[in-house]
């Protein structure tokens, strides 16, 4: 979360003529939801919420499997135009009016170095291809607040209309050749199921998993799960069925929503074990709900899940899955009644409400009359309804278009070409008595490459680059609030190999060192130290001593170089750009400071290092401005746009120079 999980299957009906109107499955489509939303609300006690999806999945399969069954029984055939027409009237009305809304918001409030990026977003989840787009874009769902996209939860959206397009096509084949067999389509499901358990697994990157988690194919097996259920029930005399196991289902149902409640409250984000085998385990654990409450619906859990409030939570589902992240992200602070509730309550509560009062709109007033053939101008048409389609489409494109227009391509700091995170990357190569540079970092390093590929080229040097995003130079571990994302892990595990391979292969004779993530939170004997205390302050002293030490062992030299504050990134929306209340003094962030002050100990302390700073430079007169001389320095607050790289590298050398690194001629 995010960091970095979402939902789809309530957009799959509860009510149809053939199958009847359950509200025990509207009730697990409520407590999926809301955990669904606790989860990117942050709160710890319900870690596992991302595994409402999961549900939502199942849920989804099984009953659009049971439709596709019951028509065919009753017809011989499946009727794929009418199929995909009651799922567009379902579902695209209420996406169309959220993405006009979003578009518009992103226009208003996005930093312009996003502003491309976010009408990709726009753009993919139009057309339901999301979840592919976040994994060709690396953009991690469980990065929670990290520039996150306000779309980025739409990923699970598109694996199941993906699903609506593709299932209804394999059934129809599956029981045409089957003989109108539905063992048929059981076997299918059951080869798919085992085909995607094992590409979820082989595709599982514990540095990020967001090709697991996205994936169309690695994600098939819940949906197929649901199907395998609908198989079962459609194979099999409903009253025999009923007959044999309602004895049971009422244990089956105790058990199977305990186990899952505690999975949703203890399964991390993180856990690897979700990737090998416990997803399959979830899935199988919805379904199992899903079975008894359907096989006795007097149950006890059956009737908790049709209560009159649960059920109606399920019923607008939709809407409250499609607005409440985006407005998780746009509410930011509380107003009226909400500032009287204690910490995070109020703007949570805050959120939650606005999310509810936005989906009741959508249901009554946009979603159901659509549906039910009783919107003005649109009636029941066909017709009008696909021309009204066509036109939505090309409303939410042209506003996206408009609304990102300011726009611009700083949004790939970490591609550095040809150097991929956790390398060591030759950047450019001089004679075989040139000077070797190296810069190590994290992304702020490959950030500032452009520059120092421009100084490698004028001055002759062999210029090498050690640098990855999030990753520190020394040896401590970093985490979030106590948490190590595997990322984290991956740096803490490789970094100081590739210190140690570059000082043996490169033997650098000069070693600049930029890394903010120096900065933040440390885990110590399992206990989080925060940036900004006397402890870490001891702590990261030590740490960077030792690296320095280590690196300057050879006869390096090694220049730290020092950290300007952040320029928040309410201040990069185009409209503030040139506001005087976005200059940010210098000065001003205490725990920068403490980083810098670390720096300037360890150069004072070990021979052979220094640490120089060009903040005068990125703030002049003491204030950091989104945009100095008419150049974006740092388009997203933080790292250094290529243009700013290339203008900043004199400065960078004439501190060399200062420093000792160089001399003029070197």
């Amino acid at each position: 979360m995010s960091r970095p999980r979402d939902t789809a299957a309530h957009v799959a009906p509860s009510r149809d003529s053939s199958i009847g109107y359950r509200p025990a499955l509207d009730g697990i489509r409520a407590v999926a939801v809301l955990a669904v939303i606790a989860y990117h609300l942050g709160y710890g006690r319900i870690r596992g919420g991302f595994l409402g999806v999961d549900v939502f999945f199942v849920l989804s399969g099984y009953l659009i499997t049971s439709l596709l069954l019951s028509e065919h029984a009753r017809t011989g055939a499946i009727d794929l135009v009418a199929f995909w027409y009651r799922r567009a009237r379902r579902l695209l009305p209420a996406l169309f009016l959220m993405l006009i809304v979003v578009a518009v918001w992103i226009g208003a409030s996005s930093p312009a170095f996003e502003l491309e990026m976010r009408r990709e977003d726009i753009l993919w989840t139009l057309f339901y291809g999301a979840n592919w787009h976040y994994i060709a874009t690396g953009q991690d769902y469980f990065a929670q607040f990290a520039s996150a996209s306000p779309l980025r939860h739409t990923w699970s959206l598109a694996i199941e209309e993906q699903f609506y397009l593709a299932w209804p096509l394999i059934v129809g084949t599956a029981l045409w050749l089957g003989r109108r067999r539905p063992a048929v389509v059981g076997a299918i499901c059951v080869a798919g199921i085992a085909v995607s358990v094992a590409a979820m697994a082989l595709l599982y990157d514990p540095g990020d998993p967001s090709r697991a988690y996205y994936g169309t194919d690695t994600r098939m097996h819940e949906l197929l799960v649901g199907a395998s259920l609908a198989v079962l029930f459609h194979s099999y005399a409903r009253r025999r069925a009923m007959v044999l196991t309602s004895r049971a289902a009422p244990a089956v149902a105790v058990a199977a929503g305990l186990a899952l409640l505690v999975v949703f409250a203890r399964l991390s984000d993180t856990d690897a074990l979700y990737y090998r085998g416990v997803s399959l385990l979830v899935a199988v654990g919805a379904a199992a709900l899903i079975w008894s409450v359907e096989v006795a619906p007097r149950s006890v859990a059956a009737r908790l899940l049709s209560l009159g409030p649960v059920a109606w939570v399920g019923r607008i589902s939709y809407g409250l899955y499609l607005w409440h992240w985006p407005v998780i992200l746009a509410v930011t602070t509380r107003w009226g009644p909400f500032r009287l509730l204690p910490g995070s309550f109020g703007l949570n509560g805050e959120r939650v409400a606005l999310t509810f009062a936005i989906a009741m709109a959508s249901f009554y007033l946009l979603e159901q009359p659509i549906r039910r053939g009783r919107m003005p101008v649109l009636g029941p048409s066909v017709r009008r309804f696909a021309i009204a389609a066509l036109v939505a489409i090309v409303a939410v494109g042209g506003t996206a278009y408009w609304q990102t227009s300011a726009a611009s391509p700083e949004t790939t700091y970490n591609a550095v070409p040809n150097c991929p995170n956790l390398q060591i990357c030759l950047r450019r190569e001089g004679s075989a008595d040139a000077p070797i540079v190296a810069v190590v970092g994290d992304s702020i390093a490959r950030s500032l490459d452009p520059g120092f590929a421009d100084l490698a080229h004028a001055h002759g040097w062999t210029y090498v680059l050690e640098a990855s995003n999030a990753c520190r130079v020394s040896t401590l571990l970093t985490s979030v609030a106590g948490v190590i994302k595997p990322g984290y892990q991956h740096c803490y595990d490789q970094v100081p190999g590739l210190e140690r391979e570059l000082l043996a292969t490169w033997h650098p004779d000069l070693i600049v060192v930029i890394d903010r993530v120096e900065r933040t939170e440390a885990l110590v004997g399992g206990q989080p130290v925060a940036a900004g205390t006397p402890e870490f302050q001891l702590l990261s002293t030590r740490a960077l001593t030792d690296f320095a030490r280590m690196m300057t062992a050879g006869g390096s030299r090694l220049v730290f170089l020092e950290l300007p504050p952040v320029v928040p990134a309410s201040c990069l929306v185009p409209s503030k750009l040139d506001s005087a209340q976005c200059a940010v003094p210098v000065n001003s962030d205490a725990v920068t400071n403490q980083a810098n002050s670390i720096f300037r100990a360890v150069a004072a302390a070990v021979p052979g290092v220094s640490s120089i700073s060009i903040s005068d430079a990125i703030c002049p007169a003491g204030a950091c401005a989104p945009v100095v001389g008419g150049l974006m320095l740092r388009y997203d607050g933080d790292h250094f746009s290529g243009p700013a790289a290339e203008h900043l590298a004199p400065i960078i050398y004439q501190r060399l120079v200062a420093a000792g690194a160089f001399t003029p001629a070197g």
